[in-house]
């Protein structure tokens, strides 16, 4: 991850939360730039298979896999709204692979992120809208 779009990222996160009057806990906060400039450089940030085949191949421990899931998930339903399926379909996988991630990652984040995933989703879009139209063609 390039430190140019971590720090493009806050800006744009710290920005986003003094237009809206939204703020996330730090941590969340900051899980969100990261997500955002990990994956915006990405071309491959879709799964191989389709997105109930990555959820049913999850198993325990589930660690990194259910993580990854519930990021591309919160990425694209952030970022790209109108994609595929819809909304509520990427956003309950989300939430529910953040969920298995709380059995052996953080425990606290994860859940806040399965528990607050569609706000934290509405946050990114309102976050992304204004980049995606007027800096970078996606």
């Amino acid at each position: 991850m390039k430190d140019e779009y971590t720090s493009a990222f806050y800006d744009i996160v710290k920005e986003a939360t003094v237009t809206t009057g939204y703020q996330l806990p730090v941590e969340v906060e900051s899980y969100v730039v990261m997500l955002l400039a990990d994956k915006i450089d990405s071309p491959n940030f879709l799964p191989t298979t389709s997105f109930a085949e990555e959820f049913m191949k999850l198993k325990r421990p589930y660690r990194t896999n259910a993580k990854e899931l519930g990021d591309t998930c919160l990425f694209v339903t952030g970022v790209f709204p109108e994609y595929g399926m819809g909304i509520d379909y990427y956003s309950n996988l989300g939430k529910a692979s953040y969920d298995m991630a709380t059995d052996t990652l953080n425990i606290e984040l994860f859940s806040t992120l399965s528990g607050h995933f569609d706000f934290i989703r509405k946050f990114i879009n309102i976050t992304i809208t204004p980049v995606k139209t007027t800096r970078w063609q996606f």
